[in-house]
């Protein structure tokens, strides 16, 4: 009795890896450091998932790794403000307020140039179109645009007391925070005013979002947040805030997610695009500013008060991290329908796929997602896969597209799948069929241990040259079991699935 009921809680756990989705997504804290005086600004560096930090206290900018390694601390400021990345090259620019200047530094640290000319910047923002920047000259009551080698473009007044920039890189427009105007302002390219909004309260932090032209707004003495269209009509507005004070717009564009530093509540919260609040988390002490990674939707915090950066991750599965090496593959399969999670929250990216296991995500790559298995035939094709069993549907579709053929006596639904043997499921599934995967053009085995006599030599070939596998340093090892999370990997490029 115990042994079945065993087999029971495997199986039913083992089904809801297979179609059920995960659970709402998590929040990770990937990472949490000292070593700040007053940390005020963070700034995401999507070119390697690197963080940029004003350590205001110390007179410092800091560059950290994504994993929290301090890459670089640089001195020679006086209370860096703001600071912003350059996801073109990784360099960093920095509104070193008390000095009056904006400095260019280059991702190891060299001083590119410093530019005078301002009273109290406290905010740069970087257009990843042209490398220029715009500044925030706060004490000038100003708005600034400088070239990439810091020439100025142009400087526009009109402004109480500009707190925040942000540029759209699509059409090089900026977003102004102008605090003690209770507006927000955005202004062309060339500094023409495209809009002019009120209805804040010494609005503090604006984010514009680049995937549809929008920004987001924190209205700090309302308590609120604001999401505003490209031409400043107000989509969402919403508090349960206590005077938020920096906003990130994550610029992915299957999310527009926003993060906020809830300054007063000692919270970070993200929000969905239409302002439903997807998490809210605590341990901060006065956040005074987040910044997101597009390339992976994690963000960086400021928790000023406790002299800390924090690095946040929203994992789809609390075992597989942004840093895990098939991160993006396994959430494409993941969005897509392909693949689940188990009932603990966990993805197990380890774990060895089966035959039935490897039926079931190829049929819905096939079919384009779960809903459009067909429920298969009224007779089993293969003996050991009876109409009851659970994965039949899945493994008489991928027998009915050409993509398995089984065994003298059965199918084996239980057995490991090999990394060759993964290679011919993909091929045949990629061509409709067995007899569409062509014979190796060349001849010339591309991997040392799969020469042109070995059973699945064209499947691998076809594979490598359409990118789905690339192998290892030695070789191609046709023999290794396939785990989960190569089996994402292979699925994703093979059914180019977006990342």
């Amino acid at each position: 009795m115990m042994k079945r009921h065993f087999w029971l809680v495997a199986a039913l756990s083992l089904l809801c890896a297979l179609t059920r989705p995960a659970a709402a997504e998590t929040v990770v804290e990937v990472w949490r450091g000292g070593g700040f005086g007053e940390p005020d600004c963070v700034s995401a560096d999507p070119t390697d998932g690197s963080c940029w930090v004003a350590d205001f206290g110390h007179d410092q900018v800091v560059h950290l790794s994504a994993g929290g390694q301090e890459l670089l601390r640089q001195g020679g400021f006086e209370g860096p403000w703001s600071v912003c990345a350059d996801p073109t090259d990784g360099s960093c620019w920095v509104a070193d307020s008390y000095n009056s200047q904006v400095v260019h530094l280059s991702s190891e640290g060299q001083e590119l140039l410093r530019k005078g000319g301002f009273y109290l910047p406290s905010s740069v923002s970087v257009n990843a179109s042209d490398g220029s920047c715009w500044v925030a000259d706060l004490g000038n009551s100003q708005v600034v645009h400088l070239s990439a080698e810091g020439a100025e473009l142009l400087r526009k007044d009109g402004f109480a007391l500009p707190n925040t920039v942000s540029v759209d890189p699509v059409d090089s427009s900026c977003w102004v925070a102008d605090t003690f105007n209770d507006q927000v302002v955005h202004l062309s390219a060339g500094g023409e005013q495209l809009l002019r909004k009120e209805g804040f309260s010494s609005p503090t932090s604006v984010s514009a979002n680049p995937t549809d032209g929008s920004c987001w707004v924190a209205d700090w003495k309302n308590s609120e947040i604001v999401h505003l269209s490209a031409e400043g009509q107000e989509l969402w507005r919403g508090g349960g805030f206590n005077e938020p004070f920096s906003v990130s717009a994550n610029s992915t564009p299957t999310d527009g997610s926003c993060w906020v530093a809830d300054s007063k509540n000692s919270q970070v919260v993200r929000l969905s695009a239409e302002g439903q609040e997807l998490w809210r988390g605590g341990g901060f002490n006065c956040p005074a500013s987040v910044s997101v990674d597009p390339t992976d939707g994690s963000c960086w915090v400021a928790d000023t008060d406790n002299s800390q950066v924090v690095h946040l991750a929203f994992v789809d599965f609390i075992d597989v991290l942004p840093s895990y090496w098939a991160f993006a593959h396994i959430r494409a399969c993941f969005y897509a329908g392909i693949v689940g999670g188990y009932w603990d929250g966990t993805y197990r990216p380890g774990q060895a796929v089966t035959r039935d296991q490897m039926a079931v995500f190829v049929s819905r790559a096939l079919a384009g997602g779960d809903a459009l298995v067909p429920s298969g035939p009224a007779t089993a094709t293969f003996p050991d896969v009876a109409t009851s069993y659970w994965a039949f549907r899945y493994i008489e579709y991928c027998y009915a597209q050409g993509v398995v053929t089984g065994y003298w006596d059965g199918y084996h639904p239980e057995d490991e799948v090999n990394r060759a043997q993964m290679a011919v499921y993909v091929a045949r599934a990629m061509v409709g069929g067995d007899e569409n995967v062509p014979d190796d053009p060349d001849g010339t085995s591309f991997f040392p241990d799969v020469l042109g006599d070995h059973w699945a030599y064209k499947y691998i070939e076809y594979c490598h040259d359409h990118g789905v596998v690339a192998g290892y340093w030695d070789g191609y090892h046709p023999d290794e079991v396939v785990n989960r999370a190569q089996m994402a990997v292979y699925v994703q490029r093979a059914f180019d699935l977006p990342m």
